[in-house]
């Protein structure tokens, strides 16, 4: 399949029903209804966003459960029932005390891309672009034929949509 037939294919807001293949399948809003209607596409946002989560077992929202105990690593501050996981994954409540990840340790997964780069400012990435030369790249253009090593923390409190890191 090709780069053309992947990007030329429509999807329709289920917003405002404007047709464009700028719209995501997964989300099914366009930019417009993003920026100038927030408030009413944002129970269409939050149901992605709890849709994106369900494969990976991850809670919906941030546990604020009376009986459970606080997690103070980041803002969400959730309130973890007992055998059950935070928002983010990382921290369990298993026998009346959190487990997991804490402030000084967290889990990463890691590989080797054969991509220049996948970094999420390739547009200035010495890889991608040869900028830095000769001191952070080999070239005065992209390189090939190296690996990117791609880090990835395995949870995360931000629940960015279309993270790479839940691909």
């Amino acid at each position: 399949m090709s780069y053309h037939s992947l990007t030329s294919k429509s999807f329709t807001c289920q917003h405002c029903g404007k047709n464009s293949p700028l719209i995501s399948r997964a989300l099914g809003l366009c930019l417009g209804c993003i920026r100038e209607d927030f408030s009413q596409v944002l129970p269409i946002i939050e149901q992605a966003h709890s849709t994106a989560r369900r494969p990976f077992d991850l809670p919906a929202w941030p546990s604020q459960d009376e009986t459970g105990l606080e997690c103070k690593i980041c803002v969400n501050r959730c309130r973890i029932p007992p055998n059950t996981t935070g928002y983010c994954g990382l921290r369990t409540n298993k026998e009346k005390r959190l487990v997991g990840a804490n402030a000084e340790n967290g889990n990463v997964s890691w590989y080797y891309d054969a991509l220049p780069t996948n970094c999420v400012a390739d547009w200035v990435c010495p890889a991608g672009t040869g900028a830095g030369y000769p001191q952070f790249a080999y070239s005065h253009g992209a390189e090939y034929g190296y690996k990117n090593l791609a880090v990835f923390y395995q949870a995360c409190s931000f629940d960015c949509l279309f993270c790479q890191g839940l691909t």
